[in-house]
């Protein structure tokens, strides 16, 4: 019949890869030494010169953003006149004391939305988007991306730009549309820094601001190691914090939110840390303050990073029961359930696809464990 005719193009056209024909996105097939096969996408509207990617790094990419706001907040108090630059200052920090925008992601702007936002990630760190072909993400549903690892800066967020030439746009747009990155409070609280992440739609990374959002239909996307992992990042090895960290875990199964892995390869290699010097004072402001500070410098000793080839892998959702009435208690057995699948997708995530991003088979994905665990083993032990 006609309407048989009709719903099977539909279907067809839903199958049809949007990326596959695009003059501006380059598509690949991989086959991993496993047998799993994915598509590999790279923007190459932006394969301009080195001189040019350089600048647009240099320039564009808020490589210095963790200074300069005050900077600029303290060169705006030495050249304006007392009677403009008290009140303003006055009121942007009155502003940022009171916002609630850093939780509700409300200040997103349109600039943010332009292909040209493609040009960092794209041009400078030629980065590429892996995605397994198993991988089948439905607009109607919810999802929980984890985002591994934190590194220096978790560029592996910028994969998730709304533009309309990022592949994984592109793929997903709906997907995408109602995702929110999230971050530690104390982003919000650094000048400049905090109007960038809010323009991107960046959110609060505060439990009671996940429930919020995940209980009114949002998608999150939420950097698992933490300050606990950037402090442990490392050149030439790959580590994340995992083992014993749940939390992200038992709200998805709260909320009956599929759980999603993703991994940035050579994310490690964009800036050149220093893991020794002043170890054990950044170690103790880690642990006891939340406050990470990694001793890193990039390209030629200055803040820009090094153009690593960065490969964001997404793999297949790790499927969360539903819940008919979701939020109250979870059952533990299933958290941890669902944590041990989610850490194996992970590591297999990157086992399968270490060969295309370059590494070698030597290469190995450290878990480890986090402080939080030890804390809670020690508690149940002394309890018992």
């Amino acid at each position: 019949t006609d309407l048989a005719v009709t719903q099977d193009l539909a279907s067809k056209m839903a199958q049809k890869d949007p990326c596959e024909g695009n003059p501006n996105i380059s598509v690949t097939t991989y086959t991993s030494p496993d047998g799993k096969t994915a598509k590999i996408y790279k923007n190459t509207a932006y394969d301009k010169s080195w001189f040019t990617n350089f600048l647009n790094a240099a320039v564009l990419w808020h490589c210095w953003v963790f200074v300069q706001g005050y900077v600029l907040l303290y060169i705006a108090w030495l050249i304006l006149p007392r009677w403009i630059s008290i009140p303003f200052l006055v009121l942007y920090f009155v502003n940022m004391a009171i916002s609630k925008a850093p939780e509700s992601g409300g200040r997103l702007m349109p600039l943010c939305r332009l292909d040209y936002n493609m040009q960092i990630p794209s041009g400078y760190f030629q980065m590429r988007t892996l995605v397994e072909d198993s991988v089948k993400l439905d607009g109607n549903s919810q999802y929980m991306f984890g985002l591994h690892p934190h590194g220096a800066h978790c560029l592996g967020t910028q994969a998730f730009h709304l533009a309309p030439s990022n592949p994984l746009y592109l793929l997903f747009p709906r997907v995408l549309e109602k995702t929110h990155m999230t971050c530690a409070s104390v982003m919000f609280f650094l000048p400049w820094v905090r109007e960038v992440l809010m323009w991107y739609g960046w959110i609060v990374v505060s439990r009671k601001n996940l429930e919020k959002h995940l209980a009114k239909g949002s998608n999150l996307g939420i950097i698992v190691g933490g300050e606990a992992e950037s402090i442990l990042s490392e050149n030439g090895k790959d580590k994340v914090v995992l083992e014993g960290r749940k939390g992200f875990v038992s709200l998805a199964v709260r909320y009956g939110v599929d759980l999603v892995p993703t991994y940035t390869f050579h994310l490690n290699e964009t800036f050149t840390f220093n893991l020794n010097l002043l170890a054990a004072p950044r170690q103790w402001i880690q642990k006891n303050l939340k406050v990470c500070l990694p001793v890193l410098w990039g390209r030629w000793g200055t803040p820009v990073p090094h153009p690593a080839p960065l490969l964001v892998a997404v793999g297949a959702p790790v499927a969360v029961p539903r819940r008919e009435q979701p939020g109250g208690e979870v059952d533990e057995a299933v958290v941890d359930r669902i944590h041990a699948q989610y850490m194996d997708a992970l590591s297999k995530l990157f086992e399968s696809y270490k060969g295309a991003a370059g590494y070698g088979a030597e290469r190995k994905l450290e878990v480890l464990r986090a402080p939080e665990a030890d804390r809670v083993h020690k508690k149940t032990k002394k309890e018992s």
